[in-house]
């Protein structure tokens, strides 16, 4: 519920418009005067300012002069006597949100409050939107030389310029967020908001209000009505990252509201239209739980009509150092620096089970290693060094119960790593945690038994 800040220098009136406001639920903070309230709105965030104009100390114009001042949005509605209607007009040629005289009938007050607060919602929602717009165009650049990623883009400008369902898939850290944002930025929605919503983060019996709300009283500690991330997007573009680890029974409530483009709110009854368009995101394969039934087949059928795989960084090596070199950029203090043609060669070498957010890890470190010289050098990243299997951990290759002969396993290992690596030999043998020299002598050994 809204919280407003109740300005005048009468206690009489103070404790009116307080009891009349929080009998609607709002929640009140008192001020005595202009200072008083400056100092409450610096250490509170405040949806609405009532306020009457003449006070001791610092009076109405002089507050909402400062609060301008200061950057505070703030609405602000004035209480006036009819003797001042002239100062509550020039008012609000200076900002403010409304005004209404005394004395004034309640009905006066919830229309102005409610005007006000309306309008306080528009400013708040234009401002999150032009900072994520800000992110996306700024900071959430598609950097790419590969002819794989050029094929993922071209899927992207296909699918934007329609509502279809799109299910994007790739490991962790490959920039699943990023696609869908792309997909966003080049929609009919793009003026509208994206919104993002990480499953795996939203504990299993919160999934349910988390995405449709719930109304008051609905449960302990719902004491007013909140929106769901469905009516937050309203408009725009919703996106389910990590849906593979939605529970199954919040599975079948989402499917309803795709199907049926309505939902409820967790204790209501009330139908809510959806115009929503829903990007889904997984980095485990839903074919699979569908089989082991931890995955409704309906829902994933409806989320699957355009799927996006995005390759791990090992599979596209001609992204790696543009992508470096990118991220460089991005931290104020690794404007000047380079990377040497070793460190190149290296980073190309490295297979980066991380994929992009291992990369950006790296790059901070060896920036900060680095501020003096401003070059990153193969002994800068000498750090980098693929991670060995823990010694008794779990097994990487189950043996049949037929048995299998070990040079098949071998080579079956040596395919796939020379296929992640692009035929890369070194980085194949680090995939495999061998020397170049020994991965070469065992494909030698390998064609020799063919």
């Amino acid at each position: 519920m809204a919280h407003i800040l109740i300005v005048d220098d009468e206690p009489k009136m103070r404790i009116l418009l307080s009891m009349m406001l929080e009998r609607k639920g709002y929640r009140i903070d008192q001020a005595t005067d202009g200072k008083d309230a400056l100092k409450k709105l610096s250490l509170s965030a405040y949806d609405l300012v009532i306020s009457d104009i003449k006070m001791p100390e610092m009076d109405g114009r002089e507050l909402i002069t400062t609060m301008r001042q200061q950057d505070i949005v703030t609405p602000v509605v004035f209480i006036t006597a009819f003797a001042t209607i002239d100062s509550a007009v020039e008012m609000m040629r200076q900002g403010a949100a409304d005004y209404v005289t005394k004395p004034f009938d309640e009905s006066k007050i919830w229309i102005a409050v409610e005007r006000a607060l309306n309008f306080s919602r528009l400013v708040t929602e234009n401002r999150e939107m032009k900072l994520e717009l800000e992110e996306t165009q700024g900071h959430r650049q598609l950097i790419y030389r590969s002819s794989c990623m050029k094929d993922i883009v071209n899927l992207v400008k296909n699918v934007a310029s329609v509502d279809s369902a799109v299910l994007i898939l790739g490991e962790s850290g490959t920039g699943k967020e990023l696609i869908a944002r792309q997909i966003h930025s080049q929609s009919t929605r793009s003026s509208k908001r994206f919104v993002p919503v990480n499953c795996a983060a939203i504990s299993s019996n919160l999934v349910e209000s988390e995405l449709f709300g719930y109304e008051k009283g609905s449960f302990t500690g719902a004491e007013s009505r909140r929106r769901g991330k469905f009516e937050y997007a309203t408009g725009g573009t919703l996106f389910l990252d990590e849906i593979g680890d939605m529970p199954l029974d919040s599975q079948g409530k989402l499917l309803r509201a795709l199907q049926e483009k309505k939902f409820q709110r967790v204790g209501g009854n009330e139908e809510i239209p959806v115009d929503v368009r829903v990007i889904c995101a997984t980095n485990r394969n839903l074919e699979t739980m569908v089989q082991e039934n931890k995955f409704r087949q309906d829902l994933f059928y409806r989320i699957n009509v355009f799927p996006i795989l995005i390759p791990p960084l090992r599979e596209r090596n001609e992204d790696i150092v543009p992508l470096a070199e990118y991220l460089i950029k991005t931290f104020p203090f690794g404007k000047e620096h380079v990377i040497s043609d070793n460190a190149s060669k290296k980073l190309k070498e490295y297979p980066w089970p991380g994929n992009v957010r291992e990369l950006a890890n790296v790059i901070e470190r060896c920036l900060i290693l680095t501020r003096d010289t401003k070059k990153i050098t193969s002994d800068t990243i000498s750090f980098l060094r693929p991670a060995a299997p823990a010694a008794g951990g779990p097994e990487v290759v189950k043996l049949p119960p037929g048995g299998v002969p070990l040079h098949q396993v071998q080579f079956s290992l040596v395919r796939q790593a020379l296929q992640a690596a692009g035929n890369n030999q070194t980085t194949a043998a680090k995939l495999l945690g061998l020397s170049r020299s020994k991965l070469r002598v065992i494909i030698k050994n390998i064609d020799g038994d063919q």
